[in-house]
């Protein structure tokens, strides 16, 4: 690896071009293996000859069959072997086991769920794709120790045995065996290569080596530990799961770094040209068309120390030149975490690289020890997806099964349980206009509505769980959580020592801001009627335009540091996670609350009507924790003291405040003082995350016209980042209108 040869370092420029494309149908060789239509006929005849086998050994035989027989290439421009034609034959079967659940067991639940998302209630679903795998768990002995793990257990258990665990410990040994074969094919085919194209010889080579050393056995340098969690990756989401964190990055991986460097294995820019590589796989592998793959620095170890270090700082230089959406960055900070950290972030969020999300690991952690996870577990976390903590390792967080829109228990509340838009009666009747004699009334009306909508989402969420080992047995991701192989149960059966679902609250701008609209101009001014505005809500503010504007402008809206709206705020964010902390999942774990909107604030915003806060129907609702676009009329300072009086110890599942700022804000030597000391100071207020957009409408006009001179040009879009000219039309002009009110 030490090998200076300019066909084997400095050739990630040269070859960007070609790996970018690396996943567009690639070049298997013929011979290596089963066609898809072959192999999809090979799963087929297995299935019907094994209808009786349990379910999670179908699974398991399903996925030998597809890594021991379909066919393999190897890229030798590339450092990293995993070209693998299953044409997402076990998705196949994973989607169909899941329609017959839908059509059978839970038929009821996801017509209810369907119409939850088709009149912009929210979204209901078993969600298997918020997940990390257990990696220091993997690296620790790799896929043999995991076998040796499983073997010693069942041997444990003896007779005792059940009939389920057996195959469950078979399962996952019948998918490491099958990895470990996948590997070897990998370390052949690179082999046979080096002998036909003497040019990329030392690259193959040295992909061979690593092959024949992961995933099978542990890494033992910062190469092999990276070949390894890719392949596993790959073959996890194969199998089914989205890896939403590819772990703490300068944590995990740093030993193997620093044991390269103080042997002469690479050099620093070496180690900086793999990352490169490594990174840029994932960018490649989705053409920016997802949601970007999750990586954490930063923050602390289990004993509390920090863990900032050399590595941390040189996978930001790696970030910096890639300049792509995907990979995304998690960066966790304490109050003790060195400024430069905090510089070096800032510098390259101003430049334009922005797929980051800054964590406050106080609030983070201690919202965990809150719901009884032990502090060494809690500091471990990982931001699972976008920025939902779970133990790495120890859990299984399913962030997204619940996604609730808050400002729809507005609607339903002034509509007796009737959704305007669609005419179901889909909350509970809590009466007419008429029966709201005071503003206390009308809240608990409102409430009552949450509080059904909660119950609903919750108890058929349950529905679906009951149903996961049928529908998704997961035996590759399993084995690596470390107390499902003791415990002989799948991630689906609760096998994890932590066992969560997230339940997101969206649109809280806009529930608080509608509810002051009506306390206000209702109860308090009298400036109307109730029917009034329910009327005009009908109308969607049609002949009433004098009132919509009175409603947007002279009643105080959330994030402008205004005691009434922050108090309201306050008590609706309370209210929720109090609520959703009732409720325990199917799994024997903690449903937990978060607030933030992801895209959810224009897809439930479609289908949702007018509000009194003066929103037209089916527009946008309000991102993240902040106040509705371009509402948040006094600053950036104000902003962040009315976010900051939430309580986020009440939101272990997450929240983030979305921030636009003008490029002349943090211009200059000064504008970077600046911006790390209001990025210090929303941390220092107990603010739990931040993301942030830099740019000013005039740069977005000249993208949309001239596109090809924004090639790089990112965006913020919430818990990702991507290109400018990828957004819709619709949501470039989003973007313009938050950037004309950019601080």
């Amino acid at each position: 690896m030490n090998e200076t040869h300019s066909t084997l370092w400095n050739s990630f420029d040269q070859v960007r071009e070609h790996l970018f494309d690396q996943f567009n149908n690639p070049p298997f060789d013929p011979a290596s293996g089963l066609a898809p239509d072959e192999l999809e006929r090979e799963l087929a005849a297995y299935l019907e000859a094994n209808p009786a086998t349990p379910r999670v050994l179908q699974k398991a035989h399903i996925f030998r069959l597809v890594v021991t027989c379909a066919q393999i290439t190897v890229d030798p421009q590339d450092w990293f072997a995993d070209k693998l034609n299953h044409a997402g034959l076990i998705k196949k079967i994973d989607d169909r086991w899941l329609a017959e659940a839908q059509a059978g067991p839970l038929k009821e639940e996801s017509s209810w769920f369907h119409q939850a998302w088709q009149n912009g209630s929210g979204r209901g679903l078993l969600d298997t794709g918020h997940i990390s795998p257990g990696w220091e768990n993997m690296f620790a002995g790799g896929l043999n120790g995991l076998i040796t793990q499983a073997r010693a257990a069942l041997s444990a258990l003896g007779s005792q045995a059940t009939g389920e665990q057996r195959a469950f410990y078979e399962a996952v040994e019948i998918c490491y065996t099958a990895t470990i074969t996948l590997a070897a094919r990998f370390a052949a085919h690179a082999r046979k290569l080096a002998q036909n194209i003497p040019r990329h010889r030392q690259r193959l080579l040295a992909v061979a080596a690593a092959c024949e050393q992961v995933p099978g056995g542990p890494p033992r340098t910062l190469f092999e530990a990276l070949q390894f969690a890719w392949l596993m990756h790959q073959l996890i989401e194969m199998e089914g799961e989205m890896v939403r964190s590819m772990g703490h990055f300068d944590r995990v991986y740093f030993p193997y770094y620093a044991a390269d460097l103080a042997a002469r294995r690479l050099t620093r820019a070496q180690a900086k040209e793999l990352i490169q590589f490594f990174w840029y796989k994932f960018y490649a592998h989705t053409q920016g068309r997802s949601n970007g793959k999750n990586f954490a620095f930063g923050g602390q170890s289990a004993d509390g120390s920090e863990v900032t270090n050399d590595l941390t700082y040189l996978a930001m230089e790696a970030y910096e030149v890639l300049n792509t959406p995907d990979p995304k960055l998690s960066v966790r900070f304490l109050p003790t975490t060195e400024k430069r950290l905090y510089r070096r972030v800032a510098e390259l969020i101003r430049k334009g690289c922005n797929s980051f999300v800054l964590m406050n690991d106080i609030p983070a952690v201690e919202a965990q020890v809150k719901l009884g996870i032990p502090i060494e577990d809690a500091r471990t976390y990982l931001p699972i997806g976008c920025y939902e903590p779970a133990v790495d390792g120890k859990e299984t967080d399913c962030t997204m099964n619940i996604v609730i829109n808050l400002a729809k228990a507005v609607e339903l509340a002034l509509n007796d349980g009737l959704d305007p838009l669609s005419g179901a009666q889909f909350g509970v009747r809590t009466g007419d206009r008429r029966a709201f004699l005071d503003f206390e009334t009308f809240f608990a009306a409102f409430t009552t509505q949450l509080d059904f909508l909660l119950a609903r989402f919750v108890n058929y969420n349950c529905a679906h769980e009951r149903q996961w080992p049928q529908i998704h047995p997961s035996p590759l991701i399993t084995g690596t959580i470390s107390d499902c192989l003791a415990r002989a149960r799948d991630i689906g059966q609760g096998g994890a020592r932590y066992n969560t679902v997230g339940c997101v609250g969206v649109a809280l701008a806009n529930a608080s801001d509608s509810l002051l609209a009506i306390k206000r101009a209702v109860y308090e001014e009298q400036k109307f009627s109730l029917s009034e505005v329910l009327d005009a809500l009908h109308h969607n503010f049609q002949g009433e335009e004098r009132m919509r504007l009175y409603l947007l402008n002279r009643v105080p809206k959330w994030g402008n540091n205004d005691p009434a709206s922050d108090a309201l705020t306050r008590r609706v964010a309370d209210h929720f996670c109090a609520q959703v902390h009732t409720f325990q999942n199917a799994r024997g774990g903690r449903v937990r609350a978060s607030l933030f909107s992801l895209d959810y604030q224009w897809r439930l915003g479609e289908h949702t009507g007018a509000t009194p806060d003066g929103r037209h129907a089916r527009t946008s609702l309000a991102p993240g924790v902040g106040s509705a676009t371009g509402l948040d009329r006094s600053g950036v300072t104000a902003l962040m003291q009315s976010v900051t009086g939430l309580d986020f110890n009440q939101t272990p599942n997450g929240a983030v405040l979305d921030i636009t700022l003008h490029p002349s804000a943090v211009k200059g030597e000064d504008g970077l003082a600046a911006f790390v000391a209001l990025i210090r100071t929303f941390f220092a207020q107990g603010g739990y995350a931040l993301q942030f957009n830099i740019f000013d409408a005039e740069t977005l006009r000249d993208a949309q016209r001239h596109p090809e001179k924004y090639a790089l040009l990112q965006i913020r879009v919430t818990g990702w980042s991507v290109y400018f000219n990828q957004l819709s039309p619709a949501e470039q002009e989003m973007f313009i209108a938050r950037s004309t009110h950019g601080f």
